[in-house]
């Protein structure tokens, strides 16, 4: 009889479940060889190939050596740091382990794969702005993104200055709608000072990073965060040895009030992924109470009788663009 031939997402998910058994068979090879006694914990800053800056407990920085089979190691990485002798005889860091982490950003990397982003993230702060306007789509593929992670999400309405009474309407009815589903919506503008403070005292006490489109003025808002990241990414820089105007890497940084941003052009510009239907459907709270509630089990919740998301929507009770938003993902997700 002849092989069933495997969908694309199908042949996706395989490898994925295939490479995280491999990644946890090898953490786990690594476990049983390790002394802990000869071992602290640090945090990764910021990763450049097989060599990394991580932060001790009391805060220096120290250069990393990667041991072989660890897997991908991301920035916010909680590791096992061991100092061993090189082939000269110098002592060396050298990560041994990864520690168990609470959750992990990927994005899609080149023919599929996916690529680790960012680990042990407390907040999803998303950006988005009057110029270019709002995309409640893109929002809400965000806030999928954080709610499976899980991670709390934050969403910030950049450069209010250029409101005018069309824009004004728009995104009042954006953050009446988002924080009326529980979602905390921040006004803010670098040119006027509004929001600044809030969002500072938004980011205290985790670890968090900024996502969104280019041009919302993501990079404006860190920079008003991080006055002197430039030194701060120069002495990263030298650190590893890499040139400082690499961008696509990383960086780990500390605020007041215990704050932590992870930030990078590839960050922020990260295009959330969904690996099945159901992560689509949880990273909806206000549609993922009407789950299981319609006549039908397979209800596609579009043509169906007794839709309970549909009946929702007509009673008021769940927002139409809101329904539409998880329809067009879960559309897209079928689709590839």
């Amino acid at each position: 009889m002849a092989k069933r031939k495997l969908s694309k997402q199908q042949q996706r998910r395989i490898a994925s479940q295939q490479k995280n058994k491999i990644n946890d068979d090898l953490r786990q090879e690594d476990k049983l060889q390790i002394d802990e006694s000869n071992t602290s914990t640090a945090r990764v800053i910021s990763h450049h190939g097989r060599q990394l800056l991580a932060e001790t407990e009391d805060l220096k920085r120290i250069k990393c050596k990667i041991r072989q089979n660890l897997g991908d190691i991301a920035c916010g990485d909680y590791v096992l740091v061991q100092q061993e002798k090189d082939g000269a005889g110098e002592e060396q860091n050298v990560i041994v382990a990864v520690k168990e982490r609470s959750n992990l950003l990927v994005k899609s990397g080149f023919a599929g794969a996916t690529k680790p982003v960012a680990a042990n993230i407390g907040q999803l702060v998303i950006v988005t702005s009057i110029k270019p306007r709002p995309n409640p789509y893109l929002i809400d593929r965000y806030l999928t993104a954080a709610e499976n992670l899980p991670a709390r999400a934050l969403i910030v309405i950049n450069k209010v200055d250029l409101l005018d009474p069309e824009t004004k309407k728009i995104t009042d009815d954006l953050s009446k709608l988002y924080q009326s589903i529980g979602y905390r919506v921040i006004s803010s503008s670098i040119e006027q000072d509004v929001g600044l403070h809030e969002l500072f005292d938004a980011l205290s006490n985790t670890t968090s990073i900024l996502v969104g489109l280019s041009g919302v003025g993501k990079s404006s808002i860190v920079k008003a965060i991080l006055p002197k990241e430039e030194i701060r990414i120069r002495e990263t820089s030298e650190a590893t040895g890499e040139g400082k105007h690499t961008t696509t890497v990383s960086a780990l940084y500390h605020l007041k009030d215990n704050g932590i941003i992870i930030d990078s052009p590839g960050v922020r510009d990260f295009t959330p992924i969904n690996k099945t239907q159901d992560e689509i459907t949880h990273g909806f709270i206000d549609v993922r109470k009407y789950n299981g509630a319609c006549k039908f089990k397979n209800c596609s919740h579009t043509n169906e009788p007794e839709c309970a998301m549909k009946k929702a929507v007509d009673k008021g009770e769940l927002n139409q663009q809101r329904f539409k938003n998880y329809l067009r993902l879960v559309e897209e997700f079928n689709q590839l």
